[in-house]
Parts: C-alpha cells; sequence; structure tokens
C-alpha cells in the first residue's frame, strides 16, 4: 500500500510503501534549483520518519542528468537516511548515470535496485 505525502513544491512525490519511504524525482535535470528543492523535501520527510522504516529509496527513474549539486545531494540524503537507522537505495538510473555514479566511485555509498519486480520483492520482505 502506497500512501503520498506531502513534499510542497520540490519535484518529488513522497510514498510510503510496505512501511518504507519511496522518493519519486519527478524532474529529467537535477540541477541546483531543484536538488535545493528536493533535499529540502526529502530532509523533512526523514526527519518525520524517523525509525519507522528500513529502506529509504530514491527513485531517479525519470532523470536524465545531474548536476553536482543533484550528486551532492544524493550522498547528503544517504547520510541522513543512514542517520535515521535506514538502508539508502538508488532506483531506476540509467545506464548513464550508473556509470557517473561509478566513475566518481558514489556506487559504493548505495544499494542499487534495478527493476521494479526487484524493488517490490525488497520491499515486501
Amino acid at each position: 500500500m502506497a500512501v503520498t505525502t506531502e513534499s510542497g513544491n520540490a519535484p518529488v512525490d513522497l510514498d510510503v510503501r510496505h512501511g518504507h519511504l519511496v522518493a519519486q524525482v519527478r524532474t529529467q535535470l537535477l540541477g541546483q534549483n531543484e536538488a535545493h528543492l528536493v533535499a529540502e523535501a526529502l530532509a523533512k520527510a526523514l526527519r518525520g520518519f524517523e525509525g519507522k522504516g528500513h529502506y529509504f529509496v530514491l527513485d531517479l527513474s525519470q532523470v536524465a542528468m545531474l548536476s553536482s549539486l543533484g550528486l551532492g545531494m544524493c550522498v547528503d540524503t544517504r547520510h541522513r537516511a543512514i542517520e535515521r537507522g535506514m538502508r539508502p537505495v538508488l532506483f531506476g538510473l540509467s545506464p548513464q548515470l550508473l556509470e557517473l555514479l561509478r566513475m566518481m566511485k558514489i556506487d559504493r555509498l548505495f544499494t542499487f535496485v534495478h527493476g521494479a519486480a526487484e524493488l517490490e520483492r525488497m520491499l515486501e520482505a
């Protein structure tokens, strides 16, 4: 069951699925303005979610390009999730974004899930 939560003006949808927080970024370019708005919405959502879920899923399936600020937002959000006892997961990365994260060695910081069925199994377990 998914429960949508309020994310204000940020291009992100926040859902609770099987007790886990899932954030779907709704922009093709995660640049300076978008990264700031998404980071604020995710920080607020994570503060309100402390101790409630095992996974924090950042769904980047609609994102085609990440700026350095977008990359920083991903890393910062990862740290916030870990502080709250959650395991950070990246979902839906394009091959180009996955290669970028590998080149920057950011891939070591996250668990990656590639398909919707795999994500659903993980969240149901």
